[in-house]
């Protein structure tokens, strides 16, 4: 099996993605090869779709290929170039399936062959179908452009698959209203609800039911077969650093959380643990930190007060946490509050 997720990254993304970045530049008569050398890729890696690339390089990519087209929509006009061969295994599933519908299932149920970052997850709310876009809580900081371009995908591939023109009843962004409505409309087929509390599309379930253009069950139970094979290969990887961190964030209001009480729930001893951990490249307490950083800056950012942030990250009391924020950052509190306040009120 190829395209192995690299180890020292828990979230990553297919080069099949970046191919469908590259032909959007393409497009717009962007240097292929100074692009790739502008965001330290080797364009080497282009051969083999299911190559996997670190989820914050792919966020790069987008934030340097909306700089150089000049594009503050650039996700949303990146998704119209998907093609099903861009996403290899999980395209060539949806190309496979009965309805845009159940492709859509299968895209919630298989995305991680793509991406394993953002989920999109798929509800019935009497005739309608929502797909509500979630990432996990240690998640790295990804940019508008994701969740343009995932809905923008969706809309484009299943227009592909079916061979008409379908639309969303409604789209809703977190992101702040832009400039350019007319290019959401033009994509989406009416105005985007922007600064809403998450990041959902809804459509019609009369409209997801719409035909796929050549379904064929044998080849989607063949290409389902590949996908799940995929996964497991995927989901082995750094299986202990998962875990561990996974309990971290269960635990992470108990006041010194210690590597014993999580291989206790391992129902491992503290040295196996400790030694599963070392030969995936990293330990206990790293894991602890870098929990911690991470959900200091979205606690912060979500203007969660600092006693409440200091009880949900386990410390002792606030002077006590904001010592530890001021030794990772090299800032107080107070100041990345106000410097994260002002990079959205310059954007």
């Amino acid at each position: 099996m190829t395209g192995k997720p690299l180890l020292e990254h828990k979230y990553t993304v297919s080069v099949g993605v970046l191919t469908q970045v590259l032909r959007y530049l393409a497009s717009r008569n962007v240097n292929i090869d100074e692009f790739m050398k502008s965001v330290e890729l080797e364009s080497s890696i282009l051969s083999n779709p299911d190559e996997r690339i670190p989820v914050e390089k792919y966020v790069i990519v987008e934030e340097t290929a909306s700089q150089v087209t000049n594009d503050p929509c650039f996700g949303l006009n990146m998704g119209q170039f998907t093609e099903a061969g861009n996403w290899s295994i999980l395209g060539y599933m949806m190309m496979n399936c009965k309805t845009v519908l159940e492709a859509f299932h299968k895209f919630s149920r298989y995305s991680s062959v793509i991406g394993n970052l953002i989920k999109g997850e798929i509800s019935i709310e009497h005739d309608t179908i929502v797909i509500k876009l979630t990432e996990p809580i240690d998640a790295p900081k990804i940019s508008k452009h994701c969740y343009e371009g995932y809905f923008s995908s969706l809309i484009n591939l299943a227009r592909n698959l079916s061979g008409k023109d379908i639309y969303p009843t409604e789209v809703a962004l977190a992101s702040f209203k832009p400039e350019l409505i007319d290019e959401y409309i033009k994509v989406f087929g009416k105005e985007v609800r922007f600064s809403q509390s998450g990041n959902y599309m809804v459509m019609s379930i009369r409209v997801a039911n719409t035909p796929v253009l050549l379904p064929n069950e044998s080849l989607l139970m063949y290409f389902e077969s590949y996908a799940k094979e995929f996964l497991e290969e995927i989901e082995s990887i750094n299986s202990f650093t998962y875990r561990t961190k996974k309990l971290i964030l269960s635990y992470m209001d108990t006041e010194n959380l210690t590597v014993k009480r999580i291989a206790q729930e391992l129902s491992i001893s503290c040295r196996t643990l400790q030694a599963n951990l070392r030969n995936e490249g990293t330990e206990f307490n790293i894991l602890l930190r870098q929990t911690r950083e991470q959900l200091a800056k979205k606690y912060l950012l979500e203007n969660y007060s600092i006693e409440d942030i200091t009880y949900l990250l386990g410390f002792s009391e606030p002077s006590a946490f904001r010592r530890a924020f001021k030794k990772w950052f090299g800032v107080t509190t107070k100041e990345y509050r106000e410097i994260e306040r002002n990079k959205l009120s310059n954007t």
